[in-house]
């Protein structure tokens, strides 16, 4: 199927690609500014990172009741429009040395609140645009769209090092979300909006209750959602902060580090493209076994530092092929089992409980640095594996037992205090 000819997601497909090349450059040069400004203190950037992440505990629930009830279109461009103004921001303050912890910390919320808008919008738009029967395919197209901007990212982020300084790199970004806006302007929405008044009482009480619906009615659902959050509690801070300050440590460039990314990259794309040929249909249980999978990966890189820094190189490609199922596994997982005039919610919830685990992760690792940075390596790692294996596990032997729960009697919220 030509999924270009469909419009609607071929603009969505677009503006995920130039927005995400922005994101990934970003990425890879932002945790090199935290490092500069804290002198290389770990505990300091861990902070940064929590600050970075833990808006979402409070923003997350408002983005999926955002997507429920607001054009989604006017949601993504108002995530764009606020990550272009942080980006412009920092791109200032570093060019002209003004950079500091405040303003890192305070360009985190807000790039923060931006992605908590934007991925609950973005994941309620894509099953709108294509049928039923292609999302699996879809969702792999959306990944290899991803990962490909992931490439291209730190590939031009490599770029502009080589002959200029990192602020570029944020002038770059920033360029990216001009151009997505622009695209984004094109999207033409049928779905009408509900107009429901804006009460942030309304929208916790709709999250929690969304909560309480999927622990009582889709209990598979929840379980890989709760397991997946403690999974994220240690990925991202070894991908976006272990292995680069460990590359650092052991006086590699941040070029070098840049390829890790780029091979990792590559190796997701690669994952996209051969999900739908590996995995004829997704189950819970597989998005378990995929994070395990993922978790000794990671341990594997952990122990060839040991050994030498060129083995990162491979085993990077082969963690993105493995991070690639876990993604599409995931998001397939929560679209297909979520109902639908909540899939908006439940991807909002997903994303608070994710990203405030990676709030977490960011102070854990912090405190796990302080006594080296390969304990939080192989230490976080083996977490990783391990809780794949345990939800897994969990799953397999309550699977006739949670079929049969039945919910109890509860009052949905009416949205009208």
């Amino acid at each position: 199927m030509n999924w270009l000819k469909i419009k609607n997601f071929r603009t969505l497909l677009s503006s995920l690609f130039i927005s995400k090349s922005g994101d990934y450059a970003y990425e890879v040069i932002f945790v090199f500014i935290v490092l500069e400004s804290t002198h290389n203190n770990y505990l300091l950037t861990g902070f940064v990172y929590f600050f970075r992440f833990i808006p979402f505990l409070f923003f997350g629930p408002v983005g999926g009741w955002m997507a429920d009830n607001y054009r989604l279109k006017n949601n993504l461009l108002i995530s764009e429009w606020l990550r272009l103004a942080v980006s412009l921001l920092l791109f200032i303050t570093s060019l002209s040395g003004a950079v500091n912890i405040t303003i890192l910390i305070v360009a985190s919320i807000l790039t923060t609140i931006g992605r908590s808008i934007f991925q609950p919008s973005y994941q309620t738009a894509v099953p709108g645009t294509v049928d039923t029967d292609r999302l699996t395919a879809a969702n792999g197209i959306s990944q290899v769209a991803e990962e490909t901007a992931s490439v291209v990212g730190p590939l031009f982020c490599s770029l502009i090092l080589l002959f200029s300084d990192k602020p570029w790199v944020f002038l770059f970004n920033s360029v990216t979300y001009a151009v997505s806006i622009m695209i984004l302007a094109t999207f033409s929405e049928t779905k009408a909006a509900k107009e429901t008044p804006f009460r942030i009482k309304n929208v916790y009480q709709e999250t929690l209750y969304g909560i309480k619906q999927l622990y009582w009615n889709t209990r598979y659902l929840y379980v890989v959602i709760l397991g997946s959050c403690v999974c994220i509690l240690f990925t991202g801070s070894v991908i976006r902060f272990i292995i680069p300050a460990t590359m650092v440590s052991h006086g590699q460039s941040e070029v070098f580090t840049s390829w890790i990314f780029l091979l990792m990259a590559a190796g997701t794309i690669t994952g996209g493209l051969l999900y739908g040929r590996f995995v004829r249909s997704t189950s819970p249980e597989k998005v378990m076994q995929h994070w395990f999978i993922y978790g000794l990966l990671l341990l594997l890189m952990s122990f060839s530092v040991f050994y030498s820094l060129k083995l990162l190189l491979p085993f990077a490609f082969v963690l993105g092929v493995s991070g690639a199922f876990v993604d599409i596994s995931l998001i397939t997982a929560i679209q297909s089992c979520s109902p639908a005039e909540n899939i908006g919610k439940t991807f909002g919830t997903f994303s608070t409980l994710a990203n405030t685990a990676e709030a977490l992760s960011g102070l854990i690792s912090g405190l796990f640095a302080v006594g080296g940075l390969m304990i939080a390596f192989v230490g976080m790692s083996t977490l990783i594996a391990l809780t794949g294996i345990t939800s897994l596990a969990f799953l397999t032997r309550k699977a006739v037992k949670n079929n049969h729960r039945r919910p109890p009697e509860s009052n949905e919220p009416d949205g009208s205090s």
